[in-house]
This record gives structure tokens, C-alpha cells and sequence, in this order.
């Protein structure tokens, strides 16, 4: 769903861009009436620069390639500029639909995460807090193995929350103060997966909830 929405919304700003080119015209030079360059309606153009600026920045990053060049090669109404503009939109439909852009990865994994992490508050709402700390716990482990995997962090064929933890804090990626927090995290996700439910309470699986959300959101 939240792939689609993001095609979807990419087509839609292909589907001005073709709009505002199609306003193409000429500006002439009042005394000799030649032809100084052509130009596309101002308005509309901006009005869809800016909305293409916002999703490239938003999805790709303000660090992209197809961000900074549109930033760059589409500032003003000039009917190149629009043209070069819905170029690199285009660009960025074929490298979304062709799944090269890591970046888009991450946002759309954490669209599945928030997903399972939902899951997970509504069985704790249903008083289900043994499973709902197993679920978290799974996410927090797949977020883990993808904050290395996007650092290139070396990992072996088997890897749990500890191991993966231990290698993300020693590589930097966040201080030690977080890595004990996944370590409490990840104490209750083991007590919950071998049955030592008295071990924890559902205050502090909520507790984990919260913070495992605001982790992936920050690192991820």
C-alpha cells in the first residue's frame, strides 16, 4: 500500500509535468520580435517544481542524485528547465519501480514495521502482553539486521539482538546509553519467547513498544 501510494503519487507529478510543458511558448524581444527563449506558464510550473522538490526530498533524500539535479537544472520557468525537471522524475519512476534506491527500501520498511509495531498495541490493549513482546521483539531484530546491512556492517549467516547490538554500538552508529536500552529490549523479548512471563509486565512491554518505535524512526 504504502509503495503504491508512492508510485502513484510520482505518476501524478509526471502527469503535470506533461501539463506544464505543453504551456510552451515563446518570449519575444519587444523591439526586434525575435525570439528570446521559450518559456512554459509560471504559475503551474512552480506550483510543480515545488511539489517534486518536496516528494524527491521526502523519499529520496536531500542528499539524491534526482533531487539535487532538480534542484539545480529546474529553477526557472524556462521551457528547458521544465523539460530536464520532468526527465529526472522520470529517472526516478524507472529507479523506484526497478527497486535500486536504498533509501526508498528503508522507508518502506518502516511503513511494515509501524504495521507489526500496531499489531503489537492492540494486543496489549487485549491484554495480550507475552505476544505482543515476541512481535516487537521480531521487528526489533529486522531493524537491527537493516541498520547493519545499510552501514555495511559485516554479519554472519546467524545473528540475534545481542550480536547485532554489540556490532552497531562498536561501529558508532549510536552510543553506548542506546545500546543498553536494546539490551533491556531485548531481555524482555527473551524471557517472552521462553515463557518467563512473570519476568516482565505489560507497562514495560508498552515501554519497549514506544521505544522501539522511536529507535527505528531515528536509526533506521
Amino acid at each position: 500500500m504504502f509503495y503504491k501510494k508512492l508510485v502513484d503519487r510520482l505518476n501524478h507529478l509526471i502527469e503535470v509535468g506533461d501539463k506544464v510543458l505543453k504551456t510552451r511558448h515563446p518570449r519575444l524581444i519587444p523591439i526586434s520580435g525575435e525570439i528570446d527563449d521559450y518559456y512554459v506558464t509560471d504559475d503551474p510550473f512552480y506550483q510543480w517544481r515545488a511539489g517534486a522538490l518536496s516528494f524527491l526530498k521526502a523519499v529520496l533524500g536531500d542528499n539524491s542524485t534526482h533531487f539535487q539535479e532538480f534542484q539545480q537544472g529546474c529553477r526557472g520557468h524556462f521551457y528547458t528547465d521544465a523539460l530536464q525537471g520532468q526527465s529526472i522524475l522520470k529517472a526516478a519512476k524507472e529507479d523506484i519501480e526497478g527497486g535500486y534506491l536504498k533509501k526508498l527500501e528503508d522507508l518502506v520498511a518502516a511503513d511494515v514495521f509501524t504495521d507489526f509495531l500496531e499489531m503489537a498495541e492492540y494486543l496489549l490493549e487485549q491484554g495480550y502482553k507475552d505476544p505482543a513482546a515476541s512481535l516487537i521483539g521480531a521487528v526489533l531484530e529486522d531493524g537491527l539486521r537493516k541498520i547493519a546491512k545499510n552501514k555495511d556492517i559485516t554479519l554472519k549467516s546467524k545473528e540475534n539482538i545481542s550480536s547485532l547490538n554489540h556490532k552497531i554500538a562498536d561501529a558508532k552508529i549510536y552510543n553506548r546509553l542506546v545500546q543498553r536500552n536494546v539490551e533491556v529490549w531485548n531481555e524482555i523479548r527473551d524471557n517472552a519467547d521462553h515463557g518467563k512471563f512473570s519476568e516482565y509486565n505489560a507497562d514495560s512491554v508498552k515501554d519497549m513498544c514506544s521505544g522501539v518505535r522511536d529507535f527505528l524512526g531515528k536509526y533506521l
